[in-house]
């Protein structure tokens, strides 16, 4: 047999004996051994019938000797079975490929490759995937790929994602999923004493097979906190843990354990679980397992830490507030025996989730590049309908309604995801593995509230901070290097985009004072001597006032402006508001946002969710202005309104959070108020996410108007100015004159 380093190959075996249940009454295990004398021990799987398997993957080139040993010693054809395999060089195209599994680094702080070459953790969370993900059905609208499941990891790959997290639901027990509405075969031929073999072969070893090809490592749990401990023995879970680990520990995998582990009664039962894969993964894979929100000093994440097997922290904030410093510090700080530990948030704020009140959109993003430049050497993202594997709009059985505002196709391109992109982007491009948080160190900084954090480099070449403090101030950086000239520039979170400060900057005594970040929204700041490469640039938005942050409610109402130029009625794409009745019929308003009729009216299917609104063009188009008109009963909405060329580089043209559009009146409308901007720059695309509300209230667009214009942007101006001088002393009169006949007839 040959088979390419780190990839799998399969020793099959066939047993001349039978057994009452070959799952349960005999155990199968092999050694092998390279050349060099490396050795991997592994357990094997029953894979059906008389067929057993032992699941390897090289870890070098050159000759590997095996030998596979039964538990029962009379099975000869299960026992005492040797023989020799050939290891060839990868010539695949992934950096798995490339560099090996992953390992934790040489000094305990990140993730690294085999080789060494750094790893940045770059997670989506999809709980239970194996269970009720479909692999061989798709009900994205007007999509015709077949595979759910494969829409999901494209749109991942896409996007910059190296991990897939997920856990069986070992026990078939938990609350997620939609079972009624997406039947997917169930893992237990009969509970929980033969597995459903068929299911393994067919689909979920098929699932981790497409993710290992992509380059994917796999962070696999295999069930959740006292809902699976509840349902099993203790020898059934550690049975099923064996089985997962013979049939996955040769794929580019993480353990993690279980969900929620760090509590009783379940703490025992998974320590138990975590110490039966230990035994049977030859590679040492990274080990953790999934905590509750709890500081490094609690006793159960000490005990946690003083398993033998447990190699790097998998942590969870919660949903609601944005994780605080002293909580990763504990973790940066926590080093037993002299030796630190990784970590990385898993679980922070899930955007667009219920989870004991409403997440939102924006604390996801908040909280990944907190815990980024608190010490996480990366981060895990979750998004509402993939992470509770909800199907459709229809026939809920699971967590849509509940926990989960929307499905899985409505979650899929949630802003959030593409922020995540521009995440990792940075984190890659500063060197992630080279930064140390340096939290409230004032030797460092002076930005030691919780909403401005910084990280730096041990030889202060290079320092990255992230404000999200609603006004527009910094703070002031120490410990630069004085003999050096630094590059400083603003990072746009929303973007991925740079917008240069300086290139000169010559530190005066050490220290650095950061300008005003370009508006009150959040920002990241990156210092640095080093020569990191060429970096894509936005301009500066324009406006950087502090009167940006002036409420709406301070913008009396006003005649709705004649814009110049033409009227566009783009094509419209919600795939939001796209709903699946009982019966499977699919209902789209998106249509109504540009008919021009403001009787009908688009409405997404959870308003308080974020709404993603793409228009297009059909060619580039010199934009100058933007009418939002609301539906008859909606209530106030705020819109952030994007361009692009290309559908995929973007910049933010406008922000009702930090510049609230105007409030604006006119005849047509029917007495409703509408929304409007002025608009500058060429675009094709444009892209407008509509906040979210509360959850009674309503949320709907009669219609979108969008202008364009063939003159110049400095003409446009001041004929829009010149109109609207006219129009205000036009309302000035007429009101003078009205408030002057009232007075004369009082």
């Amino acid at each position: 047999m040959t088979i390419p380093i780190w990839q799998r190959g399969d020793i099959v075996l066939h047993s001349e004996k039978q057994y009452d249940n070959p799952y349960t009454d005999v155990d199968v295990d092999a050694v092998f051994i390279h050349e060099s004398g490396d050795e991997i021990r592994l357990y094997g799987f029953w894979n059906g019938g008389d067929e057993w398997r032992v699941r390897f993957a090289p870890t070098k080139t050159g000759e590997w000797t095996y030998t596979v040993y039964c538990s029962d010693p009379a099975n000869t054809s299960l026992n005492g079975v040797a023989g020799t395999l050939t290891a060839v060089p990868n010539d695949g195209a992934t950096e798995l490929d490339k560099h090996g599994f992953i390992r934790v680094s040489d000094n305990g702080r990140y993730f690294v490759y085999d080789d060494g070459t750094p790893f940045y953790w770059l997670g989506d969370t999809n709980w239970q995937a194996p269970n009720y993900v479909s692999v061989d059905r798709c009900n994205y609208p007007g999509c015709h790929c077949g595979s759910q499941f494969l829409h999901e990891v494209e749109n991942r790959l896409a996007k910059g994602f190296t991990v897939y997290q997920t856990y069986f639901d070992g026990a078939e027990s938990d609350g997620g999923g939609q079972r009624g509405v997406s039947p997917e075969p169930a893992m237990w031929a009969e509970k929980y004493t033969l597995p459903n073999v068929e299911a393994f072969r067919e689909k979920y070893d098929g699932m981790f097979d497409e993710l290992a090809k992509r380059g994917m490592v796999i962070a696999l749990g295999f069930g959740v906190h006292a809902s699976t401990t509840n349902a099993m023995s203790r020898e059934a879970l550690d049975r099923l843990s064996r089985y997962l680990t013979a049939r996955y520990a040769a794929y580019p995998v993480v353990w993690i354990t279980a969900q929620e582990i760090t509590g009783d009664p379940q703490f025992a039962p998974w320590l138990s679980s975590a110490a039966v894969t230990a035994a049977g993964d030859g590679y040492r894979h990274p080990q953790s397992a999934h905590q509750y929100p709890l500081p490094a000093d609690d006793e159960f994440v000490q005990r946690l830490d003083a398993q033998a097997w447990h190699t790097f922290f998998l942590l969870q904030n919660g949903h609601g507030p944005i994780g605080g410093k002293n909580t990763y510090q504990g973790y940066w700080n926590n080093a037993r025996n002299a030796s630190p530990k990784p970590f990385i948030e898993s679980e922070a704020n899930y955007e667009d989730i219920w989870c004991g009140g409403f997440n939102g959109y924006e604390a996801s993003r908040i909280s990944a590049w907190k815990a980024n430049l608190c010490g996480s050497c990366g981060f895990t993202y979750g998004v509402t309908g993939i992470w509770a594997n909800c199907w459709s709009t229809a026939g809920s059985t699971g967590w849509l309604g509940s926990f989960s505002t929307e499905p899985w196709y409505m979650g899929l391109d949630k802003p959030g995801s593409y922020e995540m992109k521009y995440l990792a982007d940075f984190f890659r491009y500063v060197g992630f593995s080279r930064l140390v948080p340096r939290f409230s160190d004032r030797k460092y900084s002076n930005c030691i509230t919780e909403e401005k954090a910084v990280a730096s480099s041990e030889n202060a070449d290079t320092y990255v901070a992230y404000f999200y403090n609603r006004d527009r101030t910094a703070g002031i950086l120490h410990g630069l290097n004085r003999n050096e000239t630094y590059r400083a520039a603003w990072y746009d979170v929303l973007t991925g985009k740079f917008i240069e400060i300086s290139d000169a900057v010559q530190p005066l005594l050490g220290s650095y004072v950061v300008p005003l970040k370009p508006t009150t929204g959040d920002w990241a700041l990156l210092v640095t001597s080093r020569e990191l490469g060429e970096y894509e640039t936005e301009p500066v938005p324009g406006e950087t006032g502090d009167t940006a942050r002036i409420g709406a409610a301070l913008y009396l109402p006003r005649e709705l402006p004649e814009y110049t130029g033409e009227k566009l009625s783009p094509a419209a794409v919600c795939v939001g508001s796209m709903i699946y009745d009982a019966s499977g019929n699919l209902t789209d308003t998106a249509p109504c946002l540009t008919d021009g009729d403001l009787t009908t009216e688009w409405r997404p299917f959870s308003a308080e969710a974020t709404q993603t609104i793409l228009l297009d063009l059909e060619r580039e188009r010199e934009l100058t202005a933007l009418n939002v008109i609301p539906g008859k009963d909606a209530d106030r909405l705020s819109v952030r309104v994007y361009g692009s060329a290309d559908g995929e580089n973007w910049r933010v043209l406008a922000d009702d959070a930090l510049r609230p559009f105007t409030l604006c009146r006119a005849d047509r409308l029917g007495g409703r108020t509408a929304l409007t901007t002025e608009l500058e720059g060429r675009c094709r695309y444009v892209k407008l996410l509509v906040m979210g509300v509360g959850k009674e209230d309503k949320k709907a667009i009669a219609e979108l108007e969008v202008y364009v214009d063939g003159t110049s942007s400095f003409l446009r101006r001041i004929v829009c100015r010149i109109g609207e001088f006219f129009r205000r002393i036009k309302a000035f009169f007429e009101t003078f004159f009205r408030t002057g006949t009232e007075n004369r007839k009082g």
